[in-house]
């Protein structure tokens, strides 16, 4: 599932916490008194103290000041490219996975439980991965806020593996259903919300190509998963590909958490507005969230079996699949780069626009190989796209210092949209298979809540004075 739902782009001169961050006071009762200075500084994770520099000739009024803290600019580069490698890794491992679901949603309707279960009840495996980890966004948001961007991701990390593990002796649907399900589900939630907040709080300049390079770990990691899982399953079994994929999301994403730094510290006091929830853009863009979730998985999950009931081959229908996440890794890619430019409201109105007309006007004409594959080219460019610009948007209408919560909001919407997105299309499927072209309602389906996301963002561009 891919899930999977990364956008961290911003104007310079858009961010709030620009103007939160810079200021000054000082507090004397006399006028020779000195007033002591902290600066912003890179920390570890789960530090929760700034560097101070005292002037020892003025030591004994430093009970009776209030410190001055000064705004420190991001470095844009040092070791924030270490942080943007680690965070890649973090994206790969607990979103890549997702978008490979269709391998194993087909070898599960057709191999292992073959006549036992439908396609609507394996997609929920994959549909409460990708909401659990979406809808508990806003969790890990306030958790990491509260106990800092190490601790909570180490235990994701841990519980992520763990489900991989145990879902390997699963012998029931059930039994997927609680682990590759919802338990690794909640490991990616406590795991990936620093991928999605840190790298923007060590660039400024460069933040576009940072958060782009970060949000390529998902396309990336959705085409090495589709052909690892393709071709071990078939090799091995697909309890030793799980095995597998627990020991090394353990072993890479623990290494890579240890060695991410947070430059600005967010405290652990520190509360949310919780009236920015009434600012109509955002709610407007939770909106297109929403719609985005249902239908954003659908392709991913049902590309491959729709490939072998038109007579592709199942290599050929993992084929487009690894080619649709390969042109997502694209559309993230640009979209990082043209929101420089252009602002991510625009960014996604071009993107909503390839997935709408992709799906309504490619996918539901198309029943060959050819047309299969452009339809999955056109998604993914523009599925990449829509699912770079969170951050992005948040960061620049909220500001930096709201990304961990508001992130973590707009990942619950989406997730809530999960929920309604592959279960209903595969009800859809089973229902429409006396029409003269099952698949057409799943189509359907999948485009209407795009044109519908398509709209909000137009109402919010509308909204907007500078996109």
């Amino acid at each position: 599932m891919s899930n999977l739902d990364s956008i961290k782009q911003h104007k310079s001169n858009a961010l709030s916490v620009n103007e939160e961050a810079n200021f000054n006071h000082s507090i004397s009762e006399s006028e020779t008194n000195a007033t002591p200075s902290v600066s912003l500084t890179p920390l570890d994770y789960d530090s929760g103290s700034l560097n101070t520099s005292e002037d020892s000739d003025h030591s004994d009024s430093l009970a009776k000041e209030k410190p001055c803290l000064t705004y420190n600019p991001p470095p844009d580069g040092g070791y924030g490219w270490v942080v943007v490698v680690c965070c890649f890794l973090l994206e790969f491992f607990a979103e890549g996975p997702t978008s490979a679901f269709g391998v194993f949603q087909d070898y599960y309707v057709n191999d292992k439980f073959k006549g036992r279960v439908s396609n609507s009840t394996i997609s929920l495996i994959g549909v409460f991965n990708s909401s659990s980890m979406s809808i508990l966004g806003v969790v890990s948001g306030k958790l990491c806020e509260r106990f800092g961007y190490r601790v909570v991701p180490l235990c994701g990390v841990f519980i992520l593996s763990m489900g991989y593990l145990l879902a390997s002796f699963a012998s029931e649907p059930w039994h997927l259903l609680l682990t590759q399900g919802i338990l690794c589900g909640v490991g990616a939630a406590l795991t990936f919300l620093p991928a999605a907040v840190v790298p923007s709080q060590w660039f400024e300049r460069h933040r576009g190509l940072a958060t782009g390079t970060v949000n390529l770990g998902i396309g990336v990691g959705g085409i090495v998963w589709t052909q690892f899982n393709h071709l071990l399953i078939k090799k091995i079994s697909v309890a030793w590909v799980l095995r597998l994929t627990s020991i090394i999301v353990l072993a890479l994403c623990s290494i890579s958490l240890l060695l991410i730094k947070t430059f600005q510290p967010t405290s652990t006091r520190q509360t949310t507005n919780w009236r920015s929830l009434r600012n109509r853009n955002l709610l407007t863009f939770m909106a297109a969230s929403f719609f985005t979730g249902v239908s954003s998985l659908v392709p991913f999950f049902y590309l491959p079996g729709y490939a072998k009931d038109i007579g592709i081959s199942s290599n050929n229908g993992a084929l487009i699949t690894s080619i649709a996440n390969a042109a997502s890794l694209v559309g993230r890619l640009l979209a990082a780069v043209f929101s420089d430019y252009f602002g991510p409201v625009v960014v996604l109105l071009c993107a909503y626009s390839l997935t709408s007309s992709g799906i309504l006007a490619i996918w539901t004409s198309t029943h060959n190989f050819a047309g299969t594959m452009a339809f999955g080219i056109i998604y993914g460019l523009g599925y990449g796209a829509i699912f770079t610009q969170t951050s992005a948007f948040v960061a620049k209408y909220f500001g930096v210092d709201k990304l961990p919560v508001f992130v973590g909001l707009y990942y619950t919407f989406s997730g809530l949209g999960f929920l309604f997105g592959p279960p209903i299309a595969g009800i859809l499927l089973e229902k429409s298979q006396s029409w003269g072209s099952p698949y057409i309602g799943l189509k359907l389906y999948c485009g209407l809540p795009m044109v519908i996301a398509l709209v909000a963002i137009v109402a919010v561009k509308m909204n907007t004075r500078h996109a």
